[in-house]
C-alpha cells in the first residue's frame, strides 16, 4: 500500500519546469510543499511543516517552510490568502495552488485552484484540512487504504468531502467503508420553516441512504455521515435534536478537539444509541 503521508508526486518533466528551470529550480522539497497542496487545497505554514517532518514542527522547520513558500508564491505556482488565527490571535497566511501551477502540471482532475478564494470560508477550509490530516495519519498507522475527494462532489448532496476507508486485512467486496464528511462549526441557526439549515442538510442525507440515486452519483448505496461540530456542547445539542428527528446510526457525531486528540479512538456518537454507546474507526 502506498505510504499514506507522502505528498502527490509532482514531476520534473512536466513543460513548466522545463521551461523556467533556470530562474526556478524545482528541489524535492518544493515539489513535494506543491504535492501537499494539490492533497489537502490549502494549508498553514504550520500544516506543511508537520506534514513535510512527519512531526510536531520546531521553528527551524518552519523556517524552512517559509523560504521555501515564498520562492514558490513568487515564481506564480501557490496563491495565499491572509488569515486571523483567533486561537493565537495573530496574523497568518493560508496558501492553495494557483491556476498556473494546476494548469502546468495537469493537476485539473484532482486538485482545485486557490486562487480567489473567499477569506470568510477559510476557517471552515482549514477544519476540513484539519481533519484530512488527522485521517492520514491513522490510515498510515493503522494500514488502511484512503480515497479522499474534495473536488466535483455536487451528486445529489453536496457534502464537504467524500472519503472511504478499506481495511486491507479483510474480504475484498466488505472491506471497504464510505463517509461523507460534514464540518458544522456554527451554532444551529439558519432556520426555515422552524428547522436550522443542518438540520435540513442531513434530512437530505436520509433521504438519499439506500436510494437508486445514490447507486447513479456514486456506486455504493450505504454510507455514513461524519459531523463534525466545534465543541462538545454543540454536538450534543445537535444529537438531541436528530434523536428526536433522525434517530439513525448512519450520523456519526464528534467535535473538533476530540477528533484531533485520537481520530482512532471511540470518539463518534450517534442519534440512535449515544446515550448507550461510542464508536470508533477501527470498529468498522
Amino acid at each position: 500500500m502506498k505510504d499514506t503521508l507522502a505528498p502527490t508526486t509532482i514531476r520534473r518533466t512536466t513543460r513548466s519546469s522545463q521551461a523556467g528551470h533556470r530562474t526556478f529550480p524545482l528541489s524535492q522539497t518544493r515539489l513535494d510543499v506543491l504535492g501537499l497542496a494539490a492533497d489537502y487545497f490549502c494549508l498553514r505554514v504550520s500544516d506543511f511543516a508537520l506534514l513535510l517532518r512527519n512531526r510536531e514542527p520546531n521553528e527551524s522547520d518552519l523556517c524552512s517552510v517559509r523560504h521555501s513558500l515564498q520562492r514558490i508564491i513568487a515564481a506564480g505556482y501557490l496563491h495565499r490568502e491572509p488569515y486571523f488565527d483567533l486561537k493565537t490571535q495573530g496574523r497568518s497566511y493560508v496558501y492553495g495552488l494557483s491556476q498556473k501551477a494546476i494548469r502546468e502540471f495537469h493537476l485539473g482532475t484532482s486538485a482545485k485552484v486557490f486562487d480567489g478564494h473567499s477569506a470568510r470560508t477559510l476557517d471552515h477550509e482549514l477544519e476540513i484540512t484539519s481533519f484530512h490530516i488527522a485521517l492520514v495519519r491513522f490510515c498510515h498507522e493503522n494500514n488502511f487504504a484512503l480515497y479522499w475527494q474534495q473536488k466535483d462532489l455536487k451528486r445529489g448532496i453536496h457534502p464537504d468531502a467524500f472519503f472511504a476507508l478499506t481495511d486491507p486485512s479483510k474480504p475484498e467486496g466488505r472491506n471497504t467503508h464510505y463517509f461523507f464528511l460534514e464540518v458544522e462549526r456554527s451554532k444551529l441557526g439558519q432556520y426555515r420553516g422552524g428547522e436550522p439549515s443542518i438540520m435540513r442538510k442531513l434530512e437530505r442525507y436520509a433521504r438519499y441512504f439506500g436510494s437508486d440515486q445514490c447507486v447513479r452519483d456514486w456506486n455504493f448505496r450505504t454510507f455514513r455521515v461524519v459531523v463534525v461540530q466545534q465543541t462538545d456542547e454543540r454536538a450534543a445539542n445537535l444529537l438531541r435534536a436528530l434523536s428526536a428527528k433522525l434517530p439513525y446510526r448512519t450520523f456519526w457525531l464528534t467535535s473538533e478537539a476530540r477528533y484531533r486528540r485520537d481520530l482512532g479512538a471511540p470518539i463518534f456518537l450517534t442519534p440512535k444509541d449515544h446515550a448507550q454507546q461510542s464508536y470508533s474507526l477501527l470498529s468498522l
